[in-house]
Parts: structure tokens; C-alpha cells; sequence
């Protein structure tokens, strides 16, 4: 059990360095760059079931895609995801409770 806690803790500290990265270079990468990023993201999030995390980079592409990146509030996301990737639960419910936030803050 605790080596397993261990692995996700690594998993986590992971997650954080490329986001960090991504938040850092989010306004000189070209979209595409951007994109590539978050999709590496998301896929080291459902490789080790962190569902919210990968909820949530779903939904921010969404929004890329109906908005384009500069339509997209992924400042608003990228916050957000510190939250998902230290986040306990593994459910659809906490993934709702995560992207309603980012709602909330868009005022809709």
C-alpha cells in the first residue's frame, strides 16, 4: 500500500512539473504546442486513473475547439488543475464539481 501511495505521489509531482511548464510557456507556445501538452497531460492522468484531471483537460479542449485558444479562458482551467491533480476522489462527480467551478467563474 504505501509504495503504491508512493507511485502516485511521483505520479502527482509529475503532473504538477508539466503543468507548471505549460502555465509558464502557455502565452509564447504556438496552439498546436499548447495542445500537444495538455494531451500529454491527460494522458498520464487516465493512465493512472486520476479522472478529474482528465475530465478536465477535456473540457478545457472543448472549449478550445468551440472558442479557438484565444476564445478558450485556460488561464481559468489551468488553475483548476493543481486542484484535480491533488484530488483524492476518482469520480465523475468530483470531475463535474471541478469543471462547474470553472463555470462558476466564467459567470455561466
Amino acid at each position: 500500500m504505501r509504495a503504491e501511495h508512493d507511485a502516485m505521489m511521483v505520479v502527482r509531482a509529475e503532473l504538477c512539473e508539466r503543468l507548471e511548464s505549460v502555465q509558464r510557456l502557455s502565452r509564447r507556445r504556438s496552439g498546436q504546442d499548447f495542445t500537444e501538452s495538455m494531451m500529454s497531460i491527460r494522458r498520464l492522468a487516465a493512465a493512472y486513473g486520476l479522472t478529474p484531471v482528465v475530465r478536465l483537460a477535456e473540457a478545457m479542449e472543448r472549449a478550445a475547439a468551440e472558442g479557438g485558444r484565444n476564445g478558450c479562458p485556460t488561464a481559468l482551467y489551468l488553475d483548476r488543475f493543481h486542484d484535480a491533480i491533488g484530488c483524492d476522489s476518482d469520480d465523475d462527480q468530483a470531475s463535474q464539481a471541478m469543471i462547474a467551478s470553472v463555470s462558476v467563474r466564467l459567470g455561466g
